[in-house]
């Protein structure tokens, strides 16, 4: 493995769900639960999160209706946020180690976050975590619904590249998913893989690897060794 180091960079972009708070299990589960409601009882948050980590609910919802001949409803995605918010509230952890990893970065170097979340939620979730205010804020946070199309393609990295400052190719991805990976790669930059969120797929590695990314951490602790921070 050929570790680089923090100074390669100029901006670091994490992914949010799954990478710097716990929460893919928990979206999972209310997406699961959403098609169970509607009589799509062969959905559980184990499969759904297999299948769907990294996607927006847009390409989602048009997945499940091409594939079951079905109309869902139309206030799905507002339901969707709602019974996500709450769920936040009571449930979600950061992930072990990423405040002083996010820390450390940003000490150092500028950061931001590029995430295809519903933005209230990823707002939501960086303020519960307690990443913000005091790393990201309105202005270092960037979501789906600011670009055309979201990961897998390179947009959303490419505009968080831009209103940061950074060359893509001095950019650094932390990603989760292989669509998050996918859109790292499309936009020139390096993107570490991590896997190290409770329920996490046991295929996500390989998934990770397959879709360009350099390295794959298990812990955010290798990620730092691997950044010599």
């Amino acid at each position: 493995m050929n570790s680089k180091n923090i100074s390669d960079y100029d901006l670091i972009i994490f992914d949010c769900d799954g990478t710097l708070v716990d929460s893919e299990y928990l979206n999972n589960k209310v997406s699961a639960d959403l098609l169970n409601d509607f009589g799509l009882k062969q959905y559980t948050p184990e499969n759904f999160m297999a299948e769907f980590t990294g996607f927006t609910w847009s390409d989602i919802r048009r997945i499940i209706e091409t594939r079951h001949q079905t109309k869902l409803p139309d206030n799905l995605i507002t339901t969707y946020v709602e019974w996500v918010n709450e769920l936040l509230e009571e449930n979600l952890q950061p992930v072990r180690g990423a405040m002083e990893f996010v820390d450390a970065c940003h000490r150092q170097i500028n950061i931001c976050v590029g995430s295809n979340g519903q933005r209230s939620n990823v707002l939501k979730s960086l303020d519960i975590g307690g990443f913000s205010p005091k790393y990201f804020s309105e202005e270092n946070i960037f979501t789906r619904i600011q670009v055309p199309v979201g990961k897998p393609e390179p947009d959303l990295f490419l505009f968080a590249a831009a209103n940061m400052n950074a060359l893509p190719e001095r950019c650094l991805v932390i990603e989760d998913s292989s669509p998050g990976v996918e859109a790292g790669v499309a936009a020139g930059m390096d993107v570490l893989g991590f896997t190290g969120v409770s329920h996490a797929p046991s295929t996500q590695e390989k998934r990770l690897f397959e879709a360009g990314a350099k390295a794959v951490f298990t812990d955010i602790i290798h990620i730092r060794e691997y950044l010599d921070l």
